[in-house]
């Protein structure tokens, strides 16, 4: 019995470990993305490495287009690049990026 319990918390760790999935900031893959039902939240899982990984303060206009794509939102010094789905319901999420004079000031990740 105490052999069963264990194999059982194991087995539910394993499946709590394995549903939060982060995924490595793909440049490619970042750009080609489109939001499907096979894909629904690719740029959000990949958001908290691409965080991670780049400052993207202090980067210029022409440095967020190579590495992101052109955004898919516009507003005169503000970037919005769509982030699909949320891990969790049916929430959305969006990147905005901040410019003063062609370089980044902030950047910030929205849900709703």
């Amino acid at each position: 019995m105490k052999l069963l319990k264990i194999l059982l918390l194991v087995l539910l760790t394993y499946i709590v470990f394995s549903c939060v999935e982060e995924k490595k900031f793909d440049s490619e893959k970042w750009k080609l993305w489109t939001e499907s039902e096979s894909s629904p939240n690719l740029r959000w899982k990949m958001c908290e490495s691409l965080l991670k990984d780049y400052n993207l303060k202090g980067f210029n206009k022409q440095k967020i287009i190579e590495l992101l794509g052109k955004p898919n939102n516009e507003m005169g010094s503000v970037y919005y690049y769509s982030l699909g789905n949320v891990e969790s319901g049916i929430d959305t999420g969006t990147m905005v990026i901040k410019f003063k004079n062609d370089i980044v000031i902030s950047v910030d990740v929205i849900r709703g």
